[in-house]
């Protein structure tokens, strides 16, 4: 005779895994890419002050990313499999064929419509302009120089960064909100979290209402795999305009 589903004997346990290990993940992120960022500065011969004014070549401005993504990656994943049930399936890491035109659409959607209509009433009250708000991207960009400069910016851009901020933002952080409080404040929170962590005044607005358009694919589909296809997709935009579109 066979146990029954219900018996707690063959029942996934819940994961264990929370709020703490959300905040742990984001402090090892900041503190690592201090720390290493430090270090490369050092390495590579430049300053912190030649840093700030955007001067380092794009081969430096690149190894900036993977200690982010020892809090953003290293963390989720250690924690599901120490906690939980492997990465994968605590934190709905799957793709459907209808995901990749969703997240497409949702991804340009937001870059071009929602992020200028968010934006106009900031730009008006603080007297910047849109070429003040595309600058920080337009900095980055400016640096592919190369066709292999081009490789290097689609490659943490486009692929890396979405891959990396979906699992955190949208699989550590909004689960584990989700776990304390509602949906709704899960949604709103991890975006606020998300466009803080850029630390650009100015994008906050608009990297937050592009965070909740990430955030309600997930909790609409179930699935991650929409949010990182719009993510790509949101960043692709702005990198096309600025490698290919001229600035």
């Amino acid at each position: 005779m066979t146990r029954a589903s219900t018996d707690p004997a063959v029942t996934p346990a819940a994961p264990r895994w929370g709020l703490g290990d959300a905040i742990a993940g984001w402090t090892i992120a900041q503190v690592a890419a201090q720390l290493f960022g430090a270090l490369i500065l050092a390495a590579a011969g430049y300053t912190v002050q030649e840093a700030a004014d955007g001067d380092l070549p794009l081969s430096v401005t690149a190894l900036f990313y993977p200690p982010l993504w020892i809090g953003f990656v290293g963390v989720p994943v250690w924690a599901a499999a120490t906690k939980g049930r492997g990465w994968i399936e605590d934190f709905r890491v799957r793709l459907k064929a209808v995901d990749v035109p969703l997240g497409v659409v949702c991804g340009l959607a937001a870059q071009w419509v929602l992020v200028p209509l968010v934006s106009l009433p900031v730009l008006w009250l603080s007297g910047k302009d849109f070429d003040e708000l595309a600058e920080p991207a337009r900095e980055l960009g400016d640096k592919a120089t190369t066709p292999g400069g081009v490789v290097l910016l689609i490659v943490l851009v486009v692929i890396g960064a979405p891959i990396a901020e979906e699992l955190f933002f949208r699989g550590l952080l909004l689960r584990a909100l989700e776990k304390r409080f509602d949906t709704t404040v899960a949604v709103i929170v991890s975006s606020v979290v998300f466009g803080i962590t850029h630390f650009q005044a100015l994008q906050f607005p608009a990297l937050t209402a592009a965070g909740v358009v990430f955030a309600l694919l997930v909790v609409r589909t179930d699935r991650l795999g929409p949010a990182i296809v719009a993510h790509m997709a949101f960043n692709a935009a702005t990198v096309s305009v600025l490698v290919w579109g001229g600035s």
